[in-house]
């Protein structure tokens, strides 16, 4: 009787630390399976990643990668200034615990895949100095944790979709230098964590009454046009 009483705890505990352990290298698998399709997927012109990810290393290991604890789930992708190019491969829609995904200063192309939606987590997105064309995706407010979207220097096209202005907790967006058209959505209101907007030097229209409504991120938007033209903020072409 005795020892049927210690057995059967030991017997779970083994259970659990073997599901824990499963749980957790499958976990690894599926963000490993990722980043080696994007490893795949993309050109790396200076073989950083070839040279760096390999199988004999733990991916937590690997260069521009950061992990988070105790799940060890990749939670950041820095690939900052790297030599990358090609498209950004839909594979990273499966890095689900990723918050900070920086690929600025690249040579990366195309459209925004609608499998980086499924990044919920996302704090913090950088895609600037790069090639990017399309338009600003209207799934992005599916990143509802957002805080900071940097997007300028690409070649996005198109219109301000109405959804960016239902990330409630952006803080930061920058958007200049590309091909942005049309008014900006008097959804700009809803912005109240705001404090930098930059759209300037695209084909915009504003209305001046929208650079008035939250402090200090409608006045560093509208500090932005004013250094380079009169102060109207209401011109065609912030240039």
């Amino acid at each position: 009787m005795r020892l049927s009483i210690f057995f059967v705890p030991m017997l779970l505990l083994q259970y659990l630390t073997a599901s824990v352990a499963t749980k957790t290298l499958k976990n690894l698998t599926t963000d490993q399976s990722a980043l080696l399709a994007f490893k795949a997927h993309v050109v790396d012109y200076r073989s950083a990643l070839a040279n760096n990810w390999s199988m004999s290393s733990p991916i937590c290991n690997w260069i521009g990668i950061s992990c988070g604890l105790p799940h060890q789930r990749v939670t950041a992708l820095n690939h900052l200034d790297m030599g990358l190019g090609g498209t950004i491969p839909s594979h990273l829609g499966n890095l689900l615990f990723l918050m900070s995904l920086d690929l600025a200063l690249n040579n990366f192309h195309g459209h925004l895949a609608h499998e980086l939606g499924q990044l919920r987590r996302l704090r913090f997105i950088s895609f600037t100095f790069n090639k990017l064309s399309g338009s600003i995706p209207t799934w992005i407010d599916v990143l509802s944790k957002l805080r900071i979207l940097s997007l300028c220097n690409n070649s996005l096209t198109g219109l301000i979709p109405n959804s960016l202005f239902n990330l409630s907790k952006l803080e930061m967006l920058d958007a200049m230098f590309n091909v942005i058209d049309g008014s900006i959505p008097s959804g700009i209101r809803n912005l109240s964590n705001l404090f930098n907007l930059n759209l300037g030097y695209n084909n915009l229209q504003v209305r001046p009454s929208y650079l008035y409504l939250n402090s200090v991120g409608v006045f560093l938007f509208c500090l932005s046009i004013i250094l380079v033209m009169p102060p109207q903020c209401n011109y065609n072409t912030f240039a």
